[in-house]
């Protein structure tokens, strides 16, 4: 094959340098012009006349459609073509060529002299780009020999891959058969060694051996040490073992060893058990069933397995899926209640410019109106952020706010028979956190002081300013010099066993009833504060409560009181163009920008917006574009108006305010992006930093 490379590369050579070799079979070089210029194509002929003179056997299309037709018919040594055709335009006719023809080298002539364009041109298929302008005989000629060259030795290369994969598929299929006889051959012997290769792999795993004529049973040691139960613990017989069985599984159990000794089935079961120390495991069962001369069943060997750990996987990871829904269907009511709230807030703020005379109430009633338009916004962001996991802004808060709001909600929610005792200064220290963290590890940890106090008790919220000196800091691991706010969350519940105590934070690890705890929730807790700086400190004693206490870096920082509203920046008529298939945003912006001396024009799609904007592209200062549009999105738009107008401001809007959604605007050109719903005046602000 190497040597049938080497030859035909040769001759190729021969072909284009013009020197002689020993194989005259092809004399002539046949190349293909696909070309709609005359002019252009009368250039090359003359090109190429010049290269080979009577060697050269040059056939020229105009159009794709029929250059493909000729190759069907005749072999040609490399295509010249032409990215601008009549029937095929751009990438697309390599894609065509190469689809048709894999093999025939391709030379791509074009008037653009772009990096990215020759670059996507080598990625469909093509062996070289030349742009028109530049070509001259030296070039051209050069073009081919090396398309040629590479494609050729493309092909060879391939077909020795394909000579290789081949010899390895055969190898394969050999080692395979070889397998499949000595598996055989394993199996002829796997009776006699049964009970010799279930008791290797003991340890984790016990086995069992079960008489079935007798209905006696063998446990081995390691079977019964795996249920958490002392050697001699199920005796001889299944009634001992079914006991240690969780209730709700202990019938499906029965079923599996009345089946396996009527009709011989083998034991494939999965159930509970429950230690002694009332902790929960998962206990898989795989037996041989070993019959006599009639096909009647006499003998079961098997084995117990903890498949706890591979159960939590799966419910992790089923977890996970539904997180992962959860977030892909948020994101998509996200958007629309942010378009709804759109319209909303932007009356909320229009109405008080156009309603001048109204009374105190009605203009209290608006305020409302606004104030709840924009709960609903940080509601709705919230969500996203717990759904989809998104890391939330790290902001200097003030935790009394955070506090307040955690005991109103647990004094809603928690039993009457449990009382909330509260205890935490109004001049707390500040803190650098993301307070929907903080909200999650303080509801986190007050659920599980209601969980350990079933008949009632008193959940106490206290929050205190403390200075952790070097002592401190030596007997906590995480902790460090410096101030901290401490927050303690108590309970006088049932407590926590000392010998379980260092591992309530372990994933999975929960002491409550099955159906009642994911043993997620502490381990989660832990996570958010170590992301925080912070460290956690537990104290319990069994049937008198349990404390944990939350210490969170304090960042020092004074915030800043509410300032009056700044001065909303008025425009001074210059023409925006405003893009959102949703009319009523659009016809409420433009009142906007109206009140505030703009102009505007309106397009509720991007076809239309194209339109307009080529027709007033003189005017027309910068553009609002919604990202998210049916048939032409926001990007494809915003690509075509930057085409005509390079330099033109775009600011990009959406109802998804994620990392990702403004990366991506800024990517494809929009100076800035502009998260519905908003404010009058972020709407006005950033149009005042665009058109500056």
């Amino acid at each position: 094959m190497l040597d049938n490379l080497s030859k035909s590369t040769t001759i190729a050579l021969s072909k284009i340098t013009g020197t002689r070799t020993a194989d005259t079979e092809h004399p002539e070089i046949k190349i293909l012009l696909i070309e709609d210029n005359l002019a252009d194509a009368r250039l090359f002929k003359e090109i190429l006349q010049d290269a080979w003179a009577d060697r050269l056997r040059l056939e020229h299309f105009q159009r794709l459609g029929a250059a493909i037709s000729e190759l069907e018919r005749n072999h040609f040594d490399v295509v010249l073509l032409d990215l601008t055709l009549p029937d095929s335009d751009g990438l697309a006719s390599v894609d065509v060529l190469t689809h048709h023809v894999p093999s025939l080298p391709i030379v791509v002539l074009t008037n653009t002299n772009d990096p990215e364009l020759a670059l996507d041109a080598m990625r469909h298929g093509a062996q070289d780009y030349l742009v028109k302008r530049q070509v001259n005989l030296d070039i051209l000629v050069r073009s081919i020999r090396y398309a040629i060259e590479r494609k050729q030795t493309t092909e060879a290369l391939r077909e020795i891959n394909e000579t290789l994969e081949l010899r390895v598929e055969e190898r394969t299929a050999a080692i395979e058969a070889a397998n499949e006889a000595l598996s055989q051959e394993i199996g002829s012997r796997e009776s006699a060694q049964n009970r010799l290769e279930l008791a290797q792999k003991a340890g984790k795993i016990g086995t069992f051996e079960w008489d079935i004529s007798t209905d006696q049973v063998t446990w081995l040691i390691e079977l019964e040490t795996l249920y958490g139960l002392a050697p001699g613990s199920f005796g001889h017989t299944h009634e001992q073992w079914l006991e240690a069985i969780y209730p709700e599984d202990r019938s499906i159990v029965i079923a599996g060893l009345a089946k396996s000794r009527q009709l011989g089935q083998e034991l494939e079961l999965e159930f509970r058990i429950a230690y002694p120390d009332r902790n929960i495991h998962w206990i898989a069962v795989r037996s041989n069933v070993f019959l006599d001369d009639i096909g009647n069943p006499t003998r079961t060997v098997g084995i117990h397995m903890d498949i706890t750990e591979k159960k939590q996987l799966e419910s992790q990871f089923l977890r996970a899926q539904r997180l992962e829904s959860l977030g892909t269907l948020a994101s998509g009511i996200a958007h629309d209640l942010n378009n709804v709230l759109t319209p909303i807030l932007s009356v909320a703020q229009l109405l008080p410019l156009r309603l001048t005379n109204i009374d105190d109430r009605s203009q209290n009633l608006l305020k409302i109106l606004e104030s709840s338009a924009r709960r609903g916004a940080d509601l709705i962001k919230q969500i996203l952020s717990f759904a989809q996991g998104i890391e939330g802004k790290h902001l200097c808060i003030q935790p009394t706010h955070l506090l307040i709001d955690i005991q109103k909600i647990v004094q809603q929610t928690l039993p009457k028979s449990i009382e909330i005792d509260r205890d935490f200064p109004s001049n707390l220290w500040t803190v650098l956190a993301d307070m929907t963290q903080l909200h999650q590890v303080l509801m986190n940890l007050c659920v599980n002081a209601r969980d350990a106090m079933p008949h009632g008790g008193t959940l106490s919220i206290e929050a205190a300013n403390c200075s952790i000196d070097k002592t401190f800091a030596s007997q906590h691991l995480d902790a460090k010099i410096g101030d901290y706010v401490m927050i303690s969350v108590s309970d006088t519940g049932t407590g926590i066993q000392p010998q379980l105590l260092h591992r309530i934070f372990d994933p999975f690890f929960t002491t409550k009833e099955i159906g009642k705890g994911t043993g997620l929730g502490l381990s989660a807790v832990l996570g958010i504060i170590k992301s925080h700086g912070g460290f956690l400190d537990v104290q319990s004693q069994v049937n008198q409560g349990t404390q944990i206490h939350v210490y969170l870096p304090a960042c020092n920082t004074q915030i800043a009181p509410l300032q009056n509203e700044p001065e909303l920046p008025s425009g001074q008529q210059q023409l925006i163009l405003v893009v959102d298939d949703e009319r009523a945003i659009c016809e409420l912006i433009k009142t906007t920008l109206e009140t505030y001396n703009y102009r505007v024009l309106t397009a509720d799609n991007g076809t239309d917006a194209i339109a307009i904007y080529a027709e007033h592209c003189d005017e027309i200062d910068s553009v609002l574009i919604d990202m998210m549009m049916p048939v032409m999105d926001g990007i494809s738009t915003v690509t075509a108006l930057h085409l005509l107008t390079p330099d033109l401001p775009v600011v990009a809007m959406s109802g998804l305010s994620s990392v990702e959604a403004i990366n991506q605007a800024n990517r494809f050109g929009c100076r800035y992006f502009l998260a519905k719903p908003y404010t009058t005046h972020d709407l006005l602000q950033v149009l005042a930093d665009c058109t500056r």
